[in-house]
């Protein structure tokens, strides 16, 4: 049967051009040149024993024969393409990466496309969750964590150490009560950061506020259980936050956010890229990681 068949990439080029109705349209798409196509469907008209297009001016109008091919082709195209797809989830070709819900919609998820350009073989997928997880049991190949590291009985590597910084918006800075010492928080609402709340050595106000050698109750102010929460509050003026230079990162590029006072303090936790014994050395998972050093290293607050 094989040998009945007529060229693939005469029927793929074929398929386009009656797609887009233009041979010049069918090579940008297929990144070939115009005559190539030309050529292609020349040929496959000649196989074939009958004509696929009339040539109109500048245009190409399929034929009775070339309506019903396209149909067939297309078609069978999609179903191939389809399989291969398949197969390469069913191989593995996709990438489970679990990490912490507010580094996922504040640094990961925004950057993703510019992975899927680098690497559009990889399919990623993201499992926001702050949780412990099961990596092998949940078939999670690379999880990424923030704490004190490392971690026994993974392959574990350090991504990034971040920093803490006072941040507020630009247009709390603009406005009466003055804020320009740290003793000056004293006129503002303080907002809480939860995750930064639950272990004693992270950098919470008061731990922050007694480093820097300010006596003040910085009990009060609002709560929230994910960083980005915080942030969001902080960027829509309602008070002044402990920012992670992560999380921060692009708020303070774009002018959401500012610096406001107070010194940057290395914080106690970092990023940690964490996957079963050997699974760091996997080919998509080294790929991914490089492709988040690279990426962190550009973009990180200072």
């Amino acid at each position: 049967m094989a040998d009945a068949l007529p060229s693939l990439t005469a029927l793929r080029a074929f398929e386009a051009a009656a797609r887009h109705g233009s041979f010049t349209l069918a090579a940008r798409e297929l990144s070939v040149t115009q005559g190539a196509v030309s050529q292609q469907v020349r040929r496959l008209e000649e196989e074939l024993g009958y004509a696929l297009f009339r040539r109109v001016s500048r245009k190409v109008v399929l034929t009775d024969e070339g309506e019903r091919l396209a149909a067939s082709t297309t078609s069978a195209l999609e179903t191939i393409a389809h399989a291969l797809r398949h197969n390469r989830r069913h191989l593995g070709d996709h990438l489970t990466v679990s990490v912490p819900a507010s580094f996922a919609m504040k640094w990961l998820v925004p950057r993703l496309e510019l992975f899927a350009r680098e690497r559009p073989d990889i399919e990623v997928r993201i499992s926001a969750t702050n949780r412990m997880v099961d990596l092998t049991r949940e078939g999670i190949d690379l999880c990424v964590r923030f704490g004190p590291g490392p971690y026994r009985g993974f392959d574990c590597e350090l991504l990034v150490t971040e920093d803490i910084l006072v941040v507020c918006s630009p247009h709390l800075l603009g406005r009466p009560p003055a804020l320009r010492e740290l003793s000056d928080l004293r006129n503002h609402t303080l907002i809480h950061d939860v995750v930064l709340e639950q272990d004693p050595d992270r950098m919470s106000w008061p731990r922050y506020l007694a480093l820097a050698g300010v006596e003040m109750d910085a009990e009060a102010g609002p709560r929230f259980s994910h960083s980005a929460m915080a942030i969001a509050a902080a960027v829509a003026g309602q008070g002044v936050a402990l920012g992670r230079s992560c999380l921060v990162a692009d708020d303070l590029a774009s002018r959401r956010l500012v610096r406001a006072t107070g010194p940057i303090v290395p914080s106690p936790f970092s990023y940690w890229l964490i996957a079963p014994a050997g699974g760091l050395s996997r080919p998509r998972v080294a790929a991914f990681t490089a492709w988040m050093r690279r990426s962190i290293a550009g973009s990180t607050a200072t």
